[in-house]
């Protein structure tokens, strides 16, 4: 006695290439999401685009195209085409992208630092070292470039002078009079290099003793962090060389994402679609749903 289906179903079986026979052995009591799940699931070419049409909200192409599953994500993103992929950078967390990084040599990762905006590797560097620790790295030519550079404030450093630890102002007085610091009034001194001429003053102040200059500088980059940015990139990559990579990935969160998504954007396809897998699985059902659904039918390992 042949098996017979009601016209709906039938109608359902064939759009899905499935015999009567094999709907009724294998989905006797199963729903049309059920069926369709399965199908789908097998690499169903006509399920797959079924889902496609009739499933438009995201909670439906979770479950039917099991996008819980990471590496269902990953197969998914391995069959679009590059601009399609690089749209799901933006859907992703600083966190994610950050992994991407990983994947990068060191050497590679430096290279890429020094094209940074400084404003950024000064976030990446105070995250990855102490200020005070960062300070005493700078190099004697490093200082006298910070105290020959415009942008610091004159102001600023006199009022720093006046404020340096005892044991560093004695330094700084014999060091500049060459006399016991009891026989100068330190602040005479200091009144008398804030009245030299511009050009003079930055030459004397780029001239003094390196640990005088290291100590104004932690004094002036605590209380204003900016100064930091007057500093080169090739400093801050240096110091971030001294690291091993995997303490040198983690302050990189400080980078602004789009700054992380143009340095992720160019790791080759797989690894791009390892990095844009970590997406939040609704964020990506919605993305799919917004056009992008025709990359499924290519996904039939899902």
């Amino acid at each position: 006695m042949a098996v017979v289906l009601d016209t709906n179903m039938k109608l359902f079986a064939e759009r899905l290439n499935i015999t009567s026979s094999r709907m009724v052995r294998d989905y006797g009591m199963s729903t049309v999401d059920e069926i369709i799940e399965a199908e789908a699931a097998q690499g169903n070419t006509q399920a797959v685009n079924y889902a496609r049409e009739m499933y438009n909200s995201p909670s439906k192409l979770i479950k039917i195209f099991k996008l819980t599953d990471v590496e269902n994500k990953f197969v998914i993103l391995h069959n679009m085409d590059d601009k399609t992929r690089l749209q799901v950078l933006p859907l992703l967390e600083k966190e994610d992208l950050v992994m991407g990084m990983y994947f990068f040599t060191k050497d590679k990762l430096l290279s890429m630092l020094m094209e940074v905006d400084i404003e950024e590797l000064v976030n990446v560097i105070l995250g990855a070292f102490p200020l005070q620790e960062i300070v005493m790295m700078f190099t004697e030519d490093d200082l006298a470039a910070f105290f020959q550079n415009e942008k610091l404030e004159k102001y600023d450093v006199i009022n720093q002078l006046k404020a340096m630890p005892p044991e560093v102002m004695q330094k700084f007085v014999e060091g500049v009079t060459g006399r016991p610091s009891e026989e100068t009034n330190p602040f005479d001194l200091i009144k008398s290099i804030e009245q030299l001429p511009i050009d003079q003053y930055r030459d004397f102040m780029s001239s003094i003793d390196p640990d005088v200059q290291r100590q104004l500088t932690f004094q002036l980059t605590k209380q204003k962090p900016e100064y930091l940015q007057l500093f080169e990139n090739e400093t801050y990559v240096h110091m971030l060389s001294t690291l091993m990579k995997t303490e040198m990935v983690k302050p990189m969160i400080y980078l602004e994402k789009d700054t992380m998504m143009e340095m992720v954007s160019i790791l080759p396809d797989d690894l791009l679609s390892i990095v844009a897998a970590q997406v939040d699985t609704r964020a990506f059902a919605e993305f799919l749903l917004e056009g992008h659904t025709d990359v499924l039918e290519q996904a039939l390992m899902i």
